[in-house]
């Protein structure tokens, strides 16, 4: 039983650190792990000070999600804008062909 929970954590363990990663929790996770093991006299004596330091740490990677994902919705209006700006010109195209009595439009440049 104890081998298999072992194995199942081993297992884990990778993705766990991918997901970390992936989140930009790893330097946050590489303070923790060293204030808790190389510098555990240091974090002892100043506690407040080391856990100022870690919350301004994931502060600072949740700030990076915050920007990341306004960039994303940036992204997404400037698209629908041009979406928009474009079929606003297929439609003045086409009132052009018909008030000239055209069946042909223009849609070079769309």
């Amino acid at each position: 039983m104890m081998f298999m929970i072992l194995g199942i954590g081993l297992f884990l363990l990778p993705i766990l650190f991918r997901l970390v990663l992936k989140l930009r929790l790893g330097i946050p996770m590489l303070y923790a792990l060293l204030e808790l093991t190389v510098f555990h006299g240091w974090y002892q004596a100043n506690t407040a000070l080391a856990d100022g330091i870690f919350f301004v740490l994931v502060g600072l990677a949740a700030l990076s999600w915050v920007v990341t994902m306004l960039r994303h919705l940036w992204e997404l209006l400037e698209d629908w804008r041009e979406e928009r700006a474009m079929a606003d010109l297929l439609a003045y195209r086409v009132r052009q062909a018909r008030a000239a009595g055209e069946y042909a439009i223009d849609t070079q440049g769309l």
